[in-house]
């Protein structure tokens, strides 16, 4: 797939007009009709969704989105469906999709999923600040250009460095204000976080900055009634006061809680090395009067108040030691055993630990639609005090050997 007929069903799934141009080349216009048709794309009124597995598969939200609804395109056609129908009981993804209560109009979160039989790809963007729907529309759609144009041979043996790559390249677009797709923006004070996963086999290779979660977990083979836990995500948030003040004994979440034993790929020590890198750059970590979050400011100053030590965009934060350089890691499924992956926006994550989200999933391992409902309707409820609700993205996908 050429880079021109990605950017034409990027035109299309957005709502794009061609300014009566047509696509001069016939092999780029055959390859994108023959990825439209091969692809099943839904659109649903519903703020969460099961997604079927007998078919290629993309989802994809777009930029005018001011609801719950995550729009695309099914079959080439720009029909809304009122709701879906399917043709089977095995569904083995979900998705939940919601507006907060905010005073911003549109829904800053985005996600994208791609399936497309040895390759998966899955993505969860959070934009922030003033200008945060355009940035992570623009981080999406690079993104999901990446995926579709990805050598997998090549991208396995230099998976890290083609993750860095492309994060570096979406953070200079959005800091130079290159992309103007979607008219004119200031990165100075607003970005994204950002978690992508692409499955290729049975291995996963994830890339985030920010507090995007993705965590995978299984039964324990000798315990079956155990779930064992694998953060695939670092998150760029997990600092608080009591970290800054005792910067070499952080408080890290190993223990085993509820018979669920939680394992990070990533070195706890790293969460002291984003703290340091801070205050080395000017800047300082503390809390504001009445919010019980810490931020991070210039030092001595009020501003910019960023809650992630990585991010894209925020260019104001560059000169404080935020990074647009992603951490990343690399898990190899086992094929004998069934694992659930569970990808979510930091509204969800902020108020139920990763405990609570397996222990809801546990209780509805048959129905993943009833496990997505039940996790953000209970985050919202956990929200009531407060006057405002953010965005929410859930999503929940179960492997099987016959996945691989």
């Amino acid at each position: 797939m050429g880079c021109s007929s990605s950017k034409e069903l990027l035109k299309a799934i957005n709502g794009k007009e061609e300014e009566d141009k047509e696509v001069s080349n016939p092999q780029e216009m055959a390859e994108m009709k023959k990825l439209q048709k091969k692809i099943s794309i839904y659109q649903s009124v519903s703020f969460s969704t099961n997604l079927l597995m007998n078919s290629n598969l993309l989802l994809y939200t777009s930029y005018i989105n001011t609801t719950s609804d995550f729009n695309s395109i099914m079959e080439n056609s720009k029909e809304k469906l009122e709701k879906l129908t399917f043709k089977s009981s095995n569904h083995t993804i979900a998705v939940g999709y919601r507006k907060g209560y905010k005073l911003e109009f549109v829904n800053q979160d985005k996600f994208c999923i791609f399936l497309n039989g040895n390759l998966d790809a899955y993505i969860i963007i959070d934009g922030h600040g003033y200008f945060g729907n355009k940035l992570a529309q623009i981080c999406q759609d690079i993104l999901f250009e990446f995926v579709l144009n990805l050598n997998q041979e090549e991208f396995v043996k230099n998976y890290q460095k083609e993750f860095e790559n492309k994060f570096e390249e979406i953070n200079k677009k959005i800091n130079n204000r290159e992309e103007k797709t979607y008219g004119n923006y200031d990165p100075y004070l607003s970005g994204v976080a950002v978690t992508i996963i692409i499955r290729i086999k049975n291995i996963l290779f994830t890339a985030n900055v920010g507090n995007v979660l993705a965590v995978l977990f299984s039964n324990d083979k000798l315990m079956p009634s155990k779930f064992n836990i694998t953060e695939l995500t670092f998150n760029d948030s997990n600092f608080s006061e009591d970290v800054v003040n005792n910067i070499d004994k952080p408080e890290v979440e190993k223990a085993a809680q509820n018979d669920m034993l939680i394992e990070s790929l990533i070195e706890p020590e790293e969460i002291n090395m984003e703290i340091r890198r801070i205050y080395e750059h000017g800047g300082e970590i503390r809390k504001l009067l009445g919010e019980s979050k810490s931020r991070i400011f210039v030092k001595g100053k009020y501003f910019p108040g960023l809650i992630n030590t990585r991010s894209l965009g925020d260019h104001i934060g560059k000169g404080i030691g935020i990074l647009s350089k992603p951490h990343v890691t690399k898990h190899r499924l086992n094929k004998s055993q069934k694992y659930f992956l569970l990808m979510c926006s930091d509204g969800i994550s902020n108020v139920c630990n990763i405990s609570k989200l397996v222990n809801l999933v546990q209780r509805n391992e048959q129905l993943l639609l009833e496990s997505v409902t039940s996790i953000i309707a209970e985050s919202r409820g956990m929200y009531r005090t407060h006057s405002y609700t953010p965005d929410m993205t859930l999503l929940i996908k179960e492997f099987k050997f016959e996945d691989f």
